[in-house]
């Protein structure tokens, strides 16, 4: 079978989508190598505007498939093409526009509430990265269990707790953490908590040494962040990296004493995964898909709650005991979830609908 793969995402600083449809390839080249994957991009760098995203996949996408002849296409995020020259799979992370418009600037808005529930219908067949996203799609926009497959995303094998000591040192080096660490990586916007977790830090900063680092590519709304931590009198224990790459990931995760994850709303949620695998203790939010990928290895605590955050920290950073279980049960967790059964999973639902 010959499979077309959007891979736009991949190209420039990849944040989620760019990460999945990137190691989803690696891994069906490694696990089902009698097929041929033609990857298919616009080659341009960077993220698309919401105007250029709607260009390349509604109209580029399709007839660059077409001309490659491939007998299935595979989008690994956001729309369905209208016209489709060989069936389309869609994989949707989530349904975030739908669920907290206010959250989005007003072209973002009319994106997600008109046309992206339009597409999805376009598809042949729906991929949730989780069972949170799946109940999702059924409830709020009718779609048919039984056109969604429910596959969640893998962690790769550079995540795990043997980083080396130089490459950790390297690391600090690079980005001047000399002072013991509260982690977070993700994309700086709304829905992410990180108002909680600043709020939370500042109850307990007298208390400990440690600094906050948030890292992650600054989203709209981080002008508002930054005066809330300049109103909290947390200029200096308070760290925004930017855009980290993804080969020093595994180091920052290393050095983190906790790593904290605030979001009110994940898909699926790969860094709190991806700091499990590396050992490093897990303060998570209660919700939405969270739950089901960090299960019991991680602490969760509920969303929005600055109290609840700031007593959770404390335990793991004072409480030796809870510390252990967290770095030995976390890498074990993280070991469930590869990129090789992401593959395999996938690659049923290619031979299901191209068969269909």
């Amino acid at each position: 079978m010959r499979i077309g793969i959007d891979v736009q995402a991949t190209r420039g600083q990849r944040t989620g989508i760019g990460v999945y449809a990137d190691r989803l390839l690696r891994a069906l080249l490694r696990v089902a190598p009698q097929h041929e994957y033609v990857p298919l991009s616009w080659e341009r760098e960077g993220e698309l505007r919401t105007d250029q995203r709607l260009r390349w996949q509604q109209w580029l996408l399709p007839r660059r498939a077409r001309a490659a002849g491939v007998d299935l296409l595979h989008v690994p995020g956001f729309d369905a093409p209208r016209w489709r020259p060989c069936p389309v799979v869609l994989t949707v992370h989530d349904l975030i526009g739908l669920l907290f418009p206010e959250q989005l600037p007003p072209i973002s808005r009319l994106y997600w509430a008109w046309w992206l529930p339009r597409s999805l219908c376009w598809a042949d067949h729906l991929i949730a990265d989780s069972s949170h996203t799946a109940r999702d799609l059924e409830r709020r926009l009718g779609i048919p269990p039984e056109r969604i497959t429910v596959i969640p995303l893998g962690v790769d094998e550079r995540f795990h707790p043997e980083i080396l000591p130089e490459a950790r040192e390297a690391a600090r080096r690079k980005y001047g953490l000399a002072f013991p660490v509260i982690l977070y990586v993700g994309t700086l916007g709304p829905r992410k908590g990180l108002d909680t977790l600043v709020a939370a830090f500042g109850r307990i900063a007298g208390r400990i040494p440690h600094h906050l680092v948030l890292a992650g590519k600054p989203g709209w709304w981080v002008d508002r962040l930054l005066r809330e931590i300049r109103a909290l009198g947390l200029t200096e224990r308070v760290h925004l990296l930017g855009y980290v790459p993804e080969e020093d990931l595994p180091a920052l995760y290393r050095l983190a004493d906790v790593f904290a994850y605030p979001s009110r709303y994940e898909g699926f949620g790969l860094p709190p995964l991806e700091a499990m695998a590396c050992g490093t203790p897990v303060v998570c939010a209660e919700a939405a898909s969270l739950p089901e990928v960090v299960g019991d290895a991680a602490l969760r605590v509920p969303p929005g709650d600055p109290e609840a955050w700031a007593a959770a920290l404390l335990r793991v950073l004072e409480d030796a005991s809870l510390r252990r279980r967290l770095q030995e049960e976390g890498p074990a967790r993280a070991r469930q979830f590869t990129w090789e059964e992401t593959a395999r999973r996938t690659l049923r639902v290619y031979e299901q609908v191209a068969g269909r």
